[in-house]
């Protein structure tokens, strides 16, 4: 039209044209006039319902300054500006083409930009649900507080939004849900700004438009317009990740991934065949079994236990022992110590009272000497009347019990075991006829306990080093409590350099309490903020809640006294083995140095080197775990440096499992390990933390009551306690544990059919609390003599419950580990590590000390570590020699069905890794990606030294695990070693019941079967599809096997009816099931 109009123009005349021209230049600037007051007027009613951000909001948290300020200076500003008409036109030709609400398929509400907006869009929301905005504009109030939050980390908005759409177009694999920003210019005669719009297609196609002074402005106004819509419909979760999917997208895309399990023919009719036999050959005889209960288990007074370990000093046949005169029981004192002054105090003490305490300060000589005390005072008045004379002491790790008893032996110029001597497990040195102080762990003590409930092998027990309130101090001292009540001739007495003395005594009914002064030079006390060393690092590690060594940083300082401080050893505590290693590698190679490790694993002949003395001119540096803190004294120590770090583990009653973390020591902890350093002239302590963070500390370290599993506490409660309650027992504790933990114990006992429903030990119960293992291993042993697979069995529980590190640098060297596993077995590390054991005991067993020391070298094995092993693997089968009832043999027939040994530990232990196929990682579903849950359902990740580690084809969807280890700082659960093992394992020989569900109707098309269902075993989430028919017949098989179970446990822990019809019959199940399990066996 407009070219039509011009071309007519240029025929006319001049004077025809210029008037056409004005008439229609009239006629445009009217209707420009009238354009502009509209632009006009809609700017003004723009400027009433726009707001501009203020620079601080009241109540608004504390964030990321640089993030704050970029919010802050988003001002909103007007898309229209009425200030002349040439800035309206442009305005008008870049303003958007609409900005009505339209309707989509989405259910989202859109971010509005005005109050009358916000009203239009609620009543449309009530009358649809498909509403959302076609075009969104940047408005300050939309960007509340918690987008602010969830983002003040990040840098720009502007990024967030793209790296966050960069993610969702991967994910749903569209190039074109990648975001890009277009600008648009608008300028006017003294101003220019900006206008920014984001176009994006996910989770419904939207516009968000802002407009600033510069690009980055308006980009970062329209991308916080962006994130404040996602976030208000729930699409950006509390992490502040895309939601691409919800829930019930998750729900359908994962409810077709059930495995499924099918049964050829074969293994049918064996399984039909081992119920036959059940039915027509056992039945009858072991329905006539009965399980023992209350009244069945008791425990004979002052006698021995049946199960005594290898190495373990017995009582028994002990009628009267050897007096050897008052000048053999007094006490030597070579050096005078500072309990010296109190020796008859303490004795006129104990003369008079049952129950004494003793708080001695580090150096005061309490250990050494107070045992002495005890034994002079008892051959002064009791000695020669024939009173029997026997004091234990108690230590709570062996090596202080071996080095406290030779210490003792050497002052008094005596042989060791000949008066003083020691008992630690596999260890010890004591005359039963002579000997008077036995210097033990507490785990042996208990032991004494369980054959002897009132102790009435010993006059006096000594329990030192009390403040450390670990499990076993706590139980004896409950223990104890009760025996003296019963045994008036038991004397007790408690002792510790840092102790609750009120708590202690107030427990013992208001015993008195005698204090021992030390004797220790002055120690000068260093924190990280007052002293000049550069260790920024830690100083700022001290603000975290949970605590991170840096290693450097104690680096630093072991040079610093190198280099600067007279001579004198340095004793350094840190958390763990792995901080041992790393500081022992840091520490620089010098002639003038020689470093020494000190941990509870290593061997003792290598703890030893600890008391050497390093030659003149060379400084002695030790790297210690807290083993260093109270029981073992190095007397050429005068520095310390202190970590103020300890790796501890505590149990997750919810979850089930042990997390190992670090955590800040408490200030009982803190006085020990600086008065390490005053023992034989002036010292110094370096704490690597700050004054204040010391102030923070716990007055006391946690009971380790309060922070472990109580199922084997509650088993070995119930023998030593005659079956009392659990909860009864453990509120007589000095710190009674939380009651849901008690509970959790129980129960997990009664699935391991340890106790009954009415709480009380099982015949099968009494025989494993005489074995010192976790319940669950010592059935899964039992379990290996009733399925005839006993050796291999007794080996992985050994090497897998000692948790011995066998290889040298394992920590270090977790690849060749793996590889070293591989050679054995690809797909099991349990049978893998059971092989190379076995390849071992075919050296030792031949006497072979060099083709042993030359295998070990070539595996990387540590030697003495696999002596130990091996050790342990006698008591073990000592175990099942002595303690069960010889109704069958303790057999090797099917030891080498590696799927038998399998379900064999599974059947004690249960653990079950599952495997999946898909995962939500950050709100994203991925599939075809290896997910392993424990039985908790929680994500494990397998560590690098396991054959199974990064495993991509898993031709069974479960594995076998022993262990799992959470760590709360770095939110994962770790599992060291595992097997795979076959679905027909997991269902057959897990204890749970096995029951069948309906199949939802959108599954079954992907079953080739006219009647499919859901097998489920019972509490877990193993969940299985597989043919009706399929699945009773497994059911009926395992309740025939779960029957004769059931009856052996009876026969091997109770006064047996032999049957040799029975057992014919339990042969002929056991080579039909040695046929199932090799049929179906995994690699």
């Amino acid at each position: 039209m407009m070219l039509r109009n011009i071309n007519c123009l240029a025929k006319m005349s001049y004077r025809t044209r210029h008037i056409h021209l004005t008439r229609h230049k009239m006629a445009l600037s009217a209707a420009l006039e009238n354009l502009i007051q509209s632009i006009e007027a809609f700017s003004k009613e723009l400027d009433e319902n726009t707001h501009t951000i203020a620079s601080t909001r009241r109540g608004r948290p504390k964030v990321d300054l640089h993030f704050q300020r970029i919010v802050t200076q988003l001002q909103c500003s007007n898309i229209v500006s009425a200030a002349s008409k040439r800035t309206a036109i442009n305005n008008l030709q870049l303003a958007p083409a609409s900005r009505s609400i339209s309707t989509n398929t989405s259910s989202l509400s859109g971010v509005t930009n005005t109050k009358e907006e916000a009203n239009v869009q609620n009543d449309s929301v009530s009358n649809s649900e498909e509403i959302t905005p076609k075009e969104i504009y940047y408005n300050e109030t939309d960007i509340t507080d918690d987008i602010v939050k969830l983002y003040a980390h990040k840098t720009f908005p502007k990024v967030v939004l793209h790296n966050m759409y960069d993610l969702v177009s991967n994910e749903f694999k569209r190039r074109n849900y990648k975001v890009t920003p277009t600008y648009r210019s608008i300028k006017s005669k003294n101003s220019s700004a900006w206008l920014c719009c984001y176009h994006i297609y996910w989770p419904v196609e939207t516009k968000f438009v802002a407009k600033d002074t510069t690009k980055a402005k308006a980009s970062n106004k329209a991308a916080l317009a962006a994130l404040a819509w996602l976030k208000k419909n729930n699409k950006i979760s509390s992490q502040g990740s895309p939601m691409i999917y919800d829930e019930e997208e998750v729900k359908v895309a994962t409810k077709k991934v059930l495995p499924k399990l099918t049964l050829d023919d074969e293994t049918i009719g064996d399984m039909q065949k081992i119920v036959n036999i059940h039915q027509s050959k056992m039945i009858e005889h072991i329905m006539d079994g009965r399980e023992m209960g209350e009244n069945d288990v008791k425990v004979e007074e002052g006698e021995d236990g049946p199960l005594a370990e290898a190495g373990e000093v017995s009582f028994r046949g002990v009628k009267e022992m050897r007096y050897l005169g008052l000048d053999q029981y007094k006490t030597k004192e070579k050096v005078k110590l500072p309990i010296a002054k109190y020796k008859e105090d303490f004795i006129d003490l104990l003369k008079s009272n049952q129950v004494i305490i003793v708080k001695g300060e580090p150096g005061c000589g309490k250990s050494t000497r107070v045992p002495q005390y005890v034994l002079e005072a008892w051959a002064t008045d009791e000695g020669l009347s024939g009173n029997p004379g026997r004091i234990a002491v108690t230590q709570p790790r062996r090596i202080a019990a071996i080095s406290l008893a030779e210490r003792v032996a050497s002052e008094r110029d005596e042989r060791v075991g000949s008066i003083v001597g020691y008992q630690v497990r596999l260890n010890s040195k004591f005359e039963p006829t002579t000997g008077r102080i036995l210097y033990c762990t507490t785990g042996i003590l208990l032991r004494h306990f369980q054959s002897d409930p009132n102790l009435t092998n010993f006059t006096h027990v000594i329990l030192d080093e009390a403040h450390e309130r670990d499990v076993n101090t706590d139980l004896l001292m409950n223990l104890l409590r009760g025996a003296v009540q019963k045994n008036p001739k038991l004397k007790v007495v408690v002792m510790s350099a840092t102790i609750d003395t009120s708590m202690f005594s107030k427990y013992f009914g208001g015993a008195p309490v005698i204090d021992i002064p030390g004797f220790t030079y002055p120690v000068k006390q260093h924190f990280m903020d007052d002293c000049k060393l550069e260790v920024h690092k830690t100083i700022d590690m001290c603000e975290d809640k949970s605590p991170n060594l840096v290693h450097e940083d104690v680096v630093k300082v072991i040079k610093y006294i190198c280099d600067k401080k007279p001579e004198g050893a340095i004793l350094c505590f840190l958390p763990g083995w792995e901080d041992i290693t790393k500081v022992y590698r840091m520490i620089p190679e010098r002639n003038d140095l020689v470093t020494y490790c000190l941990h509870s694993r290593l061997q003792d002949s290598e703890q030893w080197k600890i008391f050497s003395r390093p030659p003149p001119g060379v400084r002695k540096i030790i790297l210690a775990t807290n083993i260093a803190e109270t029981s073992v004294t190095v007397d050429d120590v005068v520095y310390v440096v202190d970590s103020g770090i300890h790796k501890e583990q505590r149990f997750d009653v919810e979850k089930g499992v042990n997390c190992i973390d670090n955590y800040w020591i408490s200030k009982a902890s803190a006085i020990q390990r600086k008065g390490r350093a005053g023992r034989v002239q002036p010292g110094e302590s370096y704490h690597m933390y700050t004054k204040e963070k010391y102030k923070e500390f716990e007055d006391y370290s946690m009971p380790e009551i309060m922070r472990t599993s109580l199922t084997k506490i509650v088993l070995d409660s119930k023998v030593c306690s005659n079956n009392m309650n659990a909860l009864e027992f453990m509120v007589k504790l000095p710190t009674p544990p939380e009651e849901n933990a008690t509970l959790r114990a129980v129960e997990d006992l009664k699935d391991l059919e340890l106790l009954d429903e009415n709480e009380n030990l099982t015949s099968l119960g009494k025989t494993l609390a005489e074995f010192q293992l976790e319940p669950s291993f010592s059935k899964a042993m039992v379990n290996a003599v009733i399925f005839k697979c006993v050796t291999p069995v007794v080996d992985i529980v050994t090497l897998f419950s000692s948790e011995t590190e066998l290889f040298s640098s394992g920590l270090m060297n977790k690849e060749n580990i793996k590889a070293t596993k591989s050679d054995f077995c690809s797909s099991s590390d349990h049978l893998a590590m059971m092989r190379i054991f076995e390849k071992f005991l075919e050296f030792s067993d031949a006497n072979n000390e060099t083709g042993l020391r030359m295998f070990c070298k070539r595996l990387n094995l540590v030697p003495h570590r696999m002596k130990t092993i091996e050790k342990l693997r006698k008591i073990h089968f000592d175990y099942l020699f002595n303690g069960l009832y010889d109704v069958m043999p303790i057999a090797d027939d099917y030891s080498d069905n590696d799927e038998l040994v399998k379900a064999v530990i599974l059947s004690g232990i249960g653990n079950i890794l599952q495997h999946r196929n898909w995962d939500i990682v950050k709100n994203r579903l991925k599939q075809n990606v290896n997910v392993l849950l424990t039985r908790n359902n929680h994500k494990a990740t397998i560590t690098q030294e396991s054959v199974n580690y990064k495993r991509n084809c898993f031709p069974s969807e479960f594995l076998l695990y022993l262990n799992e280890t959470r760590s709360n700082v770095r939110r994962m659960t770790l599992v060291r070693e595992c097997s795979l093992v076959s679905q027909l394992s997991v269902l057959l020989f897990s204890n749970k019941n096995l029951n069948i569900e309906k199949v939802d109707d959108d599954i079954k098309s992907d079953i080739s079967s006219d009647d499919p269902v859901k097998l489920v075993l019972e509490n877990t989430t193993v969940k299985l599809i597989c043919d009706r028919k399929e699945a009773e017949e497994l059911i009926r098989c395992k309740v025939a096997l779960m029957s004769c179970y059931r009856y052996y446990t009876r026969q091997l822990t109770n006064p047996p009816e032999y049957n040799k019809s029975v057992n014919a019959a339990w042969d002929e199940i056991l080579v039909i099931l040695n046929k199932i399990l090799k049929r179906h066996q995994v690699d």
